[in-house]
């Protein structure tokens, strides 16, 4: 007897704990799985329910009015998933189980986030933010999360990119922010990235060498930015042609004025960049010239053949490609060129800038420009009015006569005298129909008198 009552008191003892850690499913809540997944959204909550039992590893209260839970899940020891989204939260919840390793805060009112957030989260592997109202993130608030895989920052108010972010991270979206530059700090410690969304934002250009410390990285999203098609860009210009990623292309230029709203890989380099075949400033290269060119006839022919040697080798191109504009390019100018030196890069080829074209296709404003290139004329062996040439130097240049080019006022006068001649000779057409109708109605009226006459 003694034994069984003993027994009867323990049971009674053991089963109000039990109660209390296998407790039924909540009020209004789904548990498909009690004790371990526990949904409770769109209930219209101001604040977590009690009967939650403490063994829930997923629980989910998105979708109600949740304001603060500062502290409130930090008995469930075993949570692993958590989804607070779509409520009222103004900050990121405090205290929460270190074992978390899913945490979805989306569409809350959160504006910053603290470097002690996220402290006690080092094991998260996924942390949704998106349509939040972040502003900063404090400098190594996102440093403790050595398992951070997934990072969602889409819908924000960010105007840079979060330092000190984990380089665990394989994802990482940062589209619809007000992001204006990309650090390269920040990046390049991102070595595990795949895929980047930073469409949407304020972006004017990428900095040098801003993806190629990303061996991982397969897609990147950079549409919908403020591009500035400009010598800045050239860089990820030359990164989307490089074809190292299969990814859209039409990214839409905003600058300048005489480019926006065209894809920028439609442009040619020469569009983006023009100062890349501007003249040298006539000043600096008279300074140059004091210093670099040679004095004696003989340096100077030596000169002329080293620049000669360049420039079939293909090395000036090669350097205005790179955007590393040379600083003493030969002077073709009438204070520095003599006329045996004229006479003598005549001999030598063209420079050649085929291989400056890209695979994308020039502008329309640029075709336009084929059609004042200077014609070149056979050579001929007549001397100047001031003296003869030596024997040596008889093939010299013709002056090419200052040809007017056909532009499109000449064909806009041609189409209005066509036009005038077209009205002119309708009216002559109509003033001949005129006539005709004329003596065929006088004709009409003449027939019948002449019948009544002869009956």
């Amino acid at each position: 007897m003694r034994c069984c009552r003993c027994a009867v008191l323990l049971v009674l003892c053991i089963c109000p704990l039990a109660s209390l850690v296998m407790a039924p499913c909540p009020r209004g809540c789904c548990c498909p799985h009690p004790g371990f997944l526990v949904l409770c959204e769109s209930l219209g909550l101001r604040s977590l329910p009690r009967s939650v039992p403490l063994s829930t590893s997923a629980l989910s209260v998105a979708r109600n009015q949740l304001c603060d839970v500062d502290h409130l899940l930090s008995p469930f020891s075993g949570l692993q998933e958590l989804s607070l989204g779509h409520n009222l939260l103004t900050r990121f919840p405090r205290g929460l189980p270190p074992s978390l390793e899913s945490l979805q805060l989306q569409e809350n009112r959160i504006t910053y986030i603290t470097a002690g957030a996220l402290r006690q989260l080092g094991n998260l592997t996924r942390l949704d933010l998106e349509d939040n109202r972040i502003r900063a993130i404090q400098p190594g608030a996102l440093r403790g999360l050595g398992k951070l895989r997934v990072l969602t920052l889409k819908g924000n108010e960010l105007t840079s990119l979060p330092s000190n972010l984990p380089p665990s991270l394989t994802h990482l979206d940062l589209s619809e922010n007000c992001i204006a530059a990309l650090d390269l700090a920040s990046l390049s410690s991102l070595v595990n990235l795949q895929v980047l969304n930073i469409n949407s934002n304020c972006l004017r250009s990428v900095p040098d060498s801003a993806f190629d410390k990303l061996p991982s990285l397969r897609s990147v999203d950079l549409n919908n930015n403020l591009w500035a098609c400009e010598c800045d860009i050239l860089y990820l210009y030359r990164w989307l042609l490089s074809g190292r990623l299969k990814m859209a292309t039409d990214l839409v230029c905003a600058e300048p004025v005489h480019l926006a709203h065209r894809l920028l890989m439609n442009l040619s380099v020469m569009a983006i960049c023009p100062r890349l075949l501007k003249p040298v400033d006539r000043t600096q290269l008279s300074s140059d010239l004091e210093t670099t060119r040679p004095t004696s006839k003989r340096d100077r022919v030596e000169m002329l053949q080293k620049a000669s040697k360049e420039t079939s080798a293909g090395l000036f191109p090669e350097d205005i490609q790179q955007d590393f504009p040379r600083t003493r390019l030969l002077p073709y100018s009438l204070e520095t060129l003599t006329y045996e030196e004229c006479l003598f890069l005549n001999k030598t080829p063209p420079l050649s800038t085929s291989h400056l074209k890209t695979t994308a296709s020039r502008p329309e404003e640029e075709q336009g420009c084929r059609d004042n290139v200077t014609v070149r004329y056979p050579q001929s062996n007549a001397t100047s009015a001031g003296g003869s040439v030596p024997s040596t130097n008889r093939e010299a240049v013709m002056v090419t006569p200052n040809t007017r080019p056909f532009t499109r006022q000449d064909s806009a006068a041609i189409v209005s005298l066509l036009a005038v001649l077209c009205v002119l000779v309708a009216l002559l057409m109509l003033a001949v129909l005129l006539v005709l109708k004329k003596i065929l109605v006088r004709q009409q009226r003449v027939a019948p008198l002449d019948v009544g006459s002869g009956g």
